[in-house]
C-alpha cells in the first residue's frame, strides 16, 4: 500500500511540474516578427531638357513653346505632348548647316498658285515648292488625325485629301488657327477663291510660251 501511495504522489508531482511549465510558456511574450527587406522604390527618369530645345535654338518664333492647338495637344500614339520631331522627324547633325532633311510642309494653296502665276508671267522667279509629296505630308497629319472624325467634321476633307496638303488650308502652329470656327459664308468664299486661283493657274500655264491656248 505504501508503494502505491508513493507512486501516486510521484505522478501528481510530475503532473504539477508539467502544468507549471506549460503555463510559463503561455505567458512568455511572442517573439517579434523579423521585418521583411523593403523593396527599393522605382525611380522614374525625368528629362530635364525640353525635347524641342535644339529646334527652338534656331527657330526663335517657337522659343516659348509651340503655338496653337498643337502646343497643348497630346500625341495619341505615345500619350506625351506633341513635339517638333513628332511631325518634322529627327534632323541630322548637318541640319544646322542648312541641309533640308526634315519634313517640310507646303504653304497655303492660294500662295502656291499665286507664286506659280508670277513665275509663268515672269514677275517672280520663285515658286512655292513642296518639299515632299502630298501623300507624305498628309500622312504625317493622319498619324494622329483619324479620317473618320475629319470626314464627319467637313466633307471637303475627303474630297481634297489626295489633291491638297492639309497645310493648304490649315496652319501647323499659329497663335490662332484661321480655320477654327470659320463662318459658313467665309468657308464658301474660301472654296471659291481657291478654285478661281486654280483655274487662273491653268489658264496661265496654257498661255505660257510653247503652249497652245485652250
Amino acid at each position: 500500500m505504501g508503494d502505491l501511495t508513493m507512486d501516486f504522489l510521484r505522478l501528481m508531482l510530475m503532473a504539477v511540474m508539467l502544468l507549471t511549465s506549460l503555463q510559463g510558456q503561455a505567458t512568455e511574450p511572442a517573439a517579434a516578427p523579423v521585418p521583411a527587406t523593403p523593396t527599393p522604390a522605382t525611380q522614374e527618369v525625368e528629362f530635364l531638357r525640353n525635347p524641342d530645345a535644339a529646334c527652338t535654338d534656331c527657330h526663335k518664333e517657337q522659343a516659348y513653346g509651340m503655338h496653337g492647338k498643337h502646343g497643348q495637344a497630346t500625341n495619341p500614339n505615345n500619350l506625351a505632348p506633341v513635339t517638333c520631331t513628332n511631325c518634322h522627324g529627327l534632323p541630322s547633325p548637318q541640319h544646322r548647316e542648312g541641309v533640308k532633311d526634315v519634313m517640310r510642309f507646303s504653304g497655303s494653296f492660294n500662295d502656291q498658285q499665286s507664286a506659280l502665276q508670277d513665275k509663268l508671267s515672269g514677275a517672280n522667279d520663285t515658286q512655292s515648292d513642296e518639299a515632299y509629296p502630298i501623300a507624305e505630308q498628309n500622312g504625317v497629319c493622319m498619324s494622329c488625325h483619324e479620317p473618320k472624325p475629319l470626314r464627319e467634321a467637313l466633307w471637303a476633307h475627303d474630297v481634297h485629301a489626295t489633291k491638297l496638303t492639309c497645310t493648304s488650308c490649315h496652319q501647323l502652329h499659329p497663335a490662332k488657327e484661321p480655320m477654327a470656327g470659320i463662318p459658313e459664308k467665309s468657308r464658301i468664299k474660301l472654296c471659291v477663291d481657291c478654285h478661281n486661283k486654280q483655274h487662273e493657274a491653268i489658264r496661265a500655264t496654257n498661255a505660257a510660251p510653247g503652249k497652245e491656248a485652250q
